[in-house]
C-alpha cells in the first residue's frame, strides 16, 4: 500500500505523537480535516500493511513503528526541503510555502530531494524554524518553550512557529512578528487569555496582544530575565 493519503497519515501521526505521545483518532481527524469515522477506517487499513507501519489499539490511539517513523521522516524531509526551496529560491512568503509543499511532497524522487538539499547547502531548518531531517532521519533541534508558557518579565527570541492554523503566518507578518523577533513577555492573561509581547525596535506601537491559540504555536528561547517596572 503506497499512496499520497498514506503519507499524509504517517506524517500526521508523527506530528501528533511527537507532541502528545500518541495520535488519537479524534486529533488525527482534526489535523487532517476529515471525519473520525474516515480516520478509523484508514487506520485499520494501515494497520494491516506489511511490514507494519503503525501500532493501533482501539480507544488508545496510534503510534509509529520504526518502519513507519522512517517513512514519515522521509515525507517530512521532502516537505520541509520544498518549503525552504520555495522560500529561498523562488521567493514565496513563509505563509504560502506550506500549502504548495503539501501538493508537491508526494511527487519528488530521492534524486531530486538530494539535489534540492545540495542546492540549498544542506539547510537544517525550514522557513518556520522547523528542523529538516537529514538523509538518515536525524533532526537538529533548537531548545524552545511555548510563548504561552513563558513567565512575564522574560526576554525572548522567537525560534519556531507551527504553521498549522490557516492564516496565522500572514497575521504574524502583519504584526511584525517572525523568526528572530526579540522582545519581552509583559503579561499573560489568566484562563487562556492573550499574551502581551513588547517587541524590540517596533517604535511607539511596541506591544502586541497574541491570542492563546497562536501563542501555543510560537516557540521561543529565553534570553535574560528582567523584572518589569
Amino acid at each position: 500500500m503506497h499512496s499520497d493519503k498514506l503519507e499524509d497519515y504517517l506524517k500526521a501521526i508523527y506530528v501528533l505523537e511527537a507532541h502528545e505521545g500518541v495520535a488519537k483518532t479524534g486529533a488525527l481527524a482534526q489535523h487532517l480535516g476529515i471525519t473520525p469515522g474516515s480516520v478509523t477506517e484508514m487506520i485499520k487499513r494501515i494497520a494491516d500493511v506489511s511490514p507494519r507501519l503503525i501500532h493501533y489499539r482501539q480507544h488508545h490511539g496510534v503510534t509509529l513503528t520504526a518502519k513507519g517513523r522512517k517513512e514519515a521522516m522521509s515525507v517530512i524531509r521532502r516537505h520541509r526541503l520544498l518549503e525552504t526551496f520555495l522560500h529561498q529560491t523562488l521567493g514565496f512568503g513563509w505563509e504560502d510555502v506550506h500549502a504548495e509543499a503539501e501538493i508537491l511532497e508526494h511527487h519528488l524522487s530521492d534524486r531530486m530531494v538530494r539535489a534540492i538539499d545540495r542546492h540549498l547547502s544542506y539547510p537544517k531548518f525550514d522557513p518556520h524554524g522547523e528542523p529538516i531531517p537529514d538523509g538518515n532521519g536525524n533532526l537538529a533541534f533548537l531548545e524552545g518553550e511555548k510563548l504561552s508558557s513563558i513567565a512575564p518579565g522574560t526576554r525572548i527570541r522567537i525560534l519556531r512557529v507551527d504553521p498549522s492554523i490557516s492564516g496565522m503566518l500572514q497575521y504574524l507578518d502583519e504584526m511584525g512578528i517572525g523568526l528572530g523577533t526579540t522582545g519581552i513577555v509583559e503579561s499573560i492573561a489568566p484562563f487562556g487569555g492573550p499574551v502581551t509581547l513588547r517587541i524590540d525596535g517596533a517604535g511607539a506601537d511596541h506591544t502586541r496582544s497574541i491570542g492563546s491559540a497562536v501563542a501555543d504555536r510560537i516557540y521561543a528561547v529565553t534570553q535574560i530575565l528582567e523584572i518589569l517596572k
